[in-house]
């Protein structure tokens, strides 16, 4: 059987990396609204909507690492209303790393994110 793939399919995703070492930080880049969690991710380079994307995510003081192989699911060009960035949303992935990162990420903003008026998103 042969076996064929599309150059997006085989091509290797944009490494990029996000450290959250503070709960306003990732309260403002986290995205809840997304299934399974996401992140916002500042970036200039070009990606649409479902684009493969691996994020080295560093939570927390303690420097905790979750290598996230991600999508691309949402895009803020950099024409965007108002003073948001350039940049991309990032859905986690149903694997460890992603719920872990998930998991992460809630707890240290725990009910933060709810007061917060201004997000990097929405």
């Amino acid at each position: 059987m042969n076996s064929t793939s599309t150059p997006k399919e085989s091509a290797r995703p944009w490494m990029l990396s996000l450290s959250l070492t503070d709960k306003v930080t990732a309260a403002q880049l986290y995205m809840p609204h997304v299934k399974g969690g996401g992140v916002f991710v500042e970036t200039d380079k070009a990606y649409e909507l479902g684009d493969p994307v691996f994020v080295l995510l560093t939570i927390g003081d303690e420097g905790r690492k979750f290598p996230v192989n991600g999508r691309v699911v949402w895009v803020c060009g950099p024409n965007a209303r108002g003073d948001k960035p350039q940049g991309i949303g990032v859905q986690f992935p149903k694997d460890d790393s992603g719920e872990g990162a998930k998991l992460a990420i809630e707890q240290m903003i725990g009910k933060m994110q709810a007061s917060l008026k201004k997000t990097a998103t929405l």
